[in-house]
């Protein structure tokens, strides 16, 4: 193969079931009021290092030639994510724009890993972003209303391409764990074990417990922590988590997430939906402009697909941007939709590839009024393809079945002088005659 490993090229088969979903997201995205924004695939890395610089600079794609002659050479790097374009795209564009802003994008982005099973070198994000102005929102509805927009796109799209599985949405609450940390082990120990945390599902209990054990925590420390985050309830249910502490603070965070989970439930009844929505405090993103709300999304039968999707809360990223502009708060999730797709592919057995639902049948006879038709057809926003010579039909009927295109129409000279045309569906059979206008 000579095409690089990790970077994305699909057969026309796998680009429509891409295009079907990118369609479903779209659609899902803006009925919840979400408007499209398209941003460069090329930063100034002082704005993608802008945070995590060390982290992010092992991942970047250099571009060498669009420093033009500069002294540091590596001036501009391909965007390894959706959010930080977004960021630098609220304070360029903060004067012309109505807050809250909500906005969608799907566009691939690129990271300089290696690539395996789940994870690629280039890939796609579809990505919604609520942003508003510090203290003058209720952001709290925003949480729940992001999350619901995920729990429903998910659903339409499991739905459609008829994938035999659920999305379960774990929803927690960052700053909840991060107390019970911080009251449990000293502070230069909350980002290792939160880091640990982050990685529970990958790299198992004993991993786990060895790991913090080595960081001469206690086993009883280890187990109040354990305890806490392998905690999972149903959103009516929320009310377990306050047994852990009934500390001021602790309360105050666990009411934020007890807050979302009744939101949500608002949103299940009024939509009268039934995703499933877990909250479970083993979600932790540990990246620390990550602040408050926090989720993720699995498939049910293949959790060891890892996340499908992750959400969360933002209190601090343009101001790393801009200091002075630090006064900007969102909330926001993102579709792994190239992880999901490696999925169906892996599981696709046959399927179209082209976009025609219609082949008509090539009759040197009656060429143009085969033309007329097909011309019909496309006024009709049918999609159609024409057969380009005249071959033994059964030729023609082949190309039909090798494209999987599910109608062949036949205008010869008999339907010509019978004034009709007929459509053959090849998957029943079935022939029937419709008469010309």
């Amino acid at each position: 193969m000579l095409r690089p490993s990790g970077f994305i090229e699909y057969s026309p088969a796998e680009q429509r079931l891409f295009d079907q979903i990118s369609s479903i997201i779209s659609d899902t995205y803006e009925s919840f009021g979400y408007t499209h924004i398209h941003t460069p695939a090329v930063e100034a890395n002082s704005v993608l290092l802008s945070k995590n610089w060390e982290e992010t600079g092992k991942q970047i794609f250099w571009l060498y030639w669009l420093a033009q002659g500069s002294q540091d050479l590596k001036d501009y790097s391909l965007h390894f994510d959706l959010t930080v374009p977004f960021a630098r795209y609220i304070l360029d564009r903060e004067s012309d724009l109505s807050f809250p802003f909500k906005r969608y994008q799907i566009q691939p982005v690129w990271r300089g890993e290696r690539a395996q099973k789940g994870r690629f070198r280039e890939f796609f994000q579809c990505d919604i972003d609520t942003i508003w102005k510090k203290d003058t929102w209720d952001y709290l509805f925003y949480d729940a209303e992001v999350i619901f927009t995920l729990s429903q796109t998910l659903s339409n799209i499991l739905k459609v391409v008829n994938l035999d599985d659920t999305a379960i949405m774990h929803i927690s609450n960052k700053k909840l764990i991060l107390w019970f940390l911080q009251n449990l082990v000293p502070d230069d120990k909350i980002q290792p074990i939160a880091s640990l945390i982050d990685k529970y599902s990958k790299i198992g209990l004993d991993n786990f417990k060895s790991s913090i054990l080595d960081m001469e925590v206690s086993l009883e420390i280890f187990d109040k922590i354990h305890s806490f985050i392998t905690t999972k309830t149903s959103l009516i249910e929320v009310d377990k988590i306050a047994s852990f502490s009934d500390a001021p603070l602790f309360l105050q965070w666990f009411n934020e997430l007890k807050e979302v989970a009744h939101k949500l439930e608002s949103f299940q009844s009024a939509f009268q939906t039934n995703h499933q929505i877990l909250v479970d405090l083993q979600i932790i993103r540990w990246l620390d402009y990550y602040t408050g709300t926090v989720f993720e999304a699995t498939l049910h039968k293949d959790p060891a697909l890892g996340s499908i999707c992750w959400w969360w809360r933002y209190e601090t990223l343009t101001g790393f941007i801009d200091p002075k502009k630090d006064n900007y708060a969102w909330v926001g999730w993102s579709i792994g939709i190239t992880r999901l797709l490696s999925k169906l592919f892996a599981e696709q057995k046959q399927s179209q590839n082209t976009c025609a639902s219609y082949l008509f049948l090539y009759f040197p006879e009656t060429l143009s009024e085969i033309l007329s038709l097909a011309s019909t057809f496309i006024s009709e926003w049918k999609k159609v393809e024409i057969y380009p010579s005249n071959d033994k039909l059964g030729k023609q009927f082949w190309l039909a079945d090798k494209k999987w295109i599910p109608n062949v129409v036949i205008l010869g000279e008999w339907e010509k002088q019978a004034w009709i045309y007929k459509i053959k569906n090849m998957q029943t059979g079935e022939e029937i005659s419709i008469p010309k206008n």
